[in-house]
């Protein structure tokens, strides 16, 4: 990890990559280790449409794909194996507690179990990570300290099963928990550092206050919030891979605004240290992105 991480800093170095603050080119995406995208499973099972990602995703860097597991299918199964085939990392995505755990789920072993056959499912079908999202309690929850020692358990269960599997685990969070522990949902990364594998906050502007001003800061608001993380988790070097949106669902942007958008929010993950990034689109259209990242490697060979 150590020697990669020295390997990244001497290529940023010679690639002259800009200040936090500076305008221009932005910097070179391929150094990053991680960059992906997410799809949901029926989209995956979509041979149309799996092999345009797949063969967009080739050609421009992207090197991941977050691919929801719900149920198991032999559709599921191809999907995955055309995925892995083409050197692309699989990343199963599953969503642990719908909109958020009541004290019951949370505290439920059996309910963990059920989680659990999908992972290792999904292990058996190659994945060497998992992912894990809603790992928290639902926002009505009271406040509590205690909330996050709850998840805290959950996590434990988790890692112990996917390293034994000889898979790493990774969390979704919220954005604001960059900044902060929650103590309605339980998530607190200086607590959840030491059971994790990799941390994947998703710092998505149009989720921070105040909505009208942090639409027209996607560079400050990820960049603050990546670079706060980063202290919260202190000694512990967990991978951060920042989840980032192709566009606002607040505010309707025009197509350069959005381009500027989302350029912004991979300068902003580059220039925070992160490890990466998964890029999310609702509709899983990321054409966009595609096309962002053409010019980013076309800036890189001028």
């Amino acid at each position: 990890m150590h020697i990669l991480l020295a390997a990244l800093l001497a290529l940023a170095t010679i690639l002259h990559i800009p200040s936090a603050r500076a305008e221009g080119a932005d910097s070179n995406q391929n150094a990053l280790q991680t960059q992906g995208i997410y799809l949901q499973q029926g989209v995956a099972q979509s041979p149309k449409r799996l092999d345009h990602l797949i063969r967009n995703s080739l050609e421009v860097g992207v090197n991941a794909m977050v691919v929801d597991v719900d149920v198991r299918s032999s559709h599921y199964k191809t999907a995955i194996q055309r995925i892995q085939e083409n050197g692309i990392r699989y990343i199963p995505r599953i969503t642990m507690f719908a909109d958020g755990g009541t004290h019951e789920q949370v505290s439920s072993k059996a309910f963990w179990e059920e989680r659990w056959k999908l992972a290792n499912y999904a292990i058996d079908l190659g994945a060497k990570d998992v992912q894990l999202d809603y790992i928290r309690y639902s926002s009505k929850t009271a406040a509590s300290k205690q909330n996050a020692l709850n998840i805290r358990e959950v996590l434990r269960f988790f890692k112990k099963r996917v390293n034994d599997r000889g898979a790493r685990l990774q969390i979704d969070v919220f954005g604001e928990v960059s900044h902060g522990p929650s103590l309605h949902i339980g998530q607190d990364m200086s607590l959840f550092a030491s059971e994790i594998d990799a941390v994947c906050p998703m710092v998505y502007p149009s989720h921070y206050q105040p909505y009208e001003e942090r639409v027209h800061q996607p560079y400050e608001t990820v960049f603050d919030s990546l670079t706060a993380l980063k202290r919260q988790m202190g000694e512990h070097e967990v991978p951060v891979l920042a989840y980032i949106e192709l566009f606002n669902h607040r505010f309707k942007l025009s197509p350069a605004e959005r381009v500027d958008y989302i350029r912004a929010q991979l300068r902003a993950v580059k220039e925070a240290h992160a490890e990466g990034w998964f890029a999310w689109s609702a509709g899983n259209r990321y054409d966009i992105l595609f096309d962002i990242l053409r010019r980013f490697r076309d800036e890189a060979a001028s």
